[in-house]
């Protein structure tokens, strides 16, 4: 039971230092679309961070990424770029949905 708790907390705290990480990753895109890329920044809706961030912002990232849209872009900084996303993105999702899994699965224990 001790190892199950610590693998918990574990990849609860990974979860909660990828957060930070994730906003680095998306400022540096936003950067480098609005420098090198602007038609599709603008198609973007010129987001940021802070800054002109609209709930659909979310969205078109996402599609952004998970759809590849880079490839045509050319532009070899920005493919490394999104497909490192790409991988974190899914390894966050997954181990979050395998800590979900964890408390489900200990709340069912609990509650029979």
């Amino acid at each position: 039971m001790t190892s199950s708790f610590a693998t918990f907390w574990f990849l609860w705290g990974l979860l909660f230092v990828s957060v930070p990480v994730w906003f680095w990753l998306v400022n540096t895109l936003y950067k480098r679309l609005a420098s090198n890329h602007t038609e599709k920044f603008r198609a973007m809706g010129e987001p940021g961070l802070i800054r002109n961030n609209r709930p659909g912002t979310g969205l078109r990232l996402m599609k952004f990424i998970f759809t590849r849209e880079d490839r045509a872009l050319s532009d070899p900084q920005v493919s490394r770029l999104t497909a490192f996303m790409l991988t974190f993105s899914i390894c966050y999702l997954a181990i979050f949905l395998f800590l979900v899994s964890i408390v489900l699965v200990t709340l069912g224990l609990r509650g029979s």
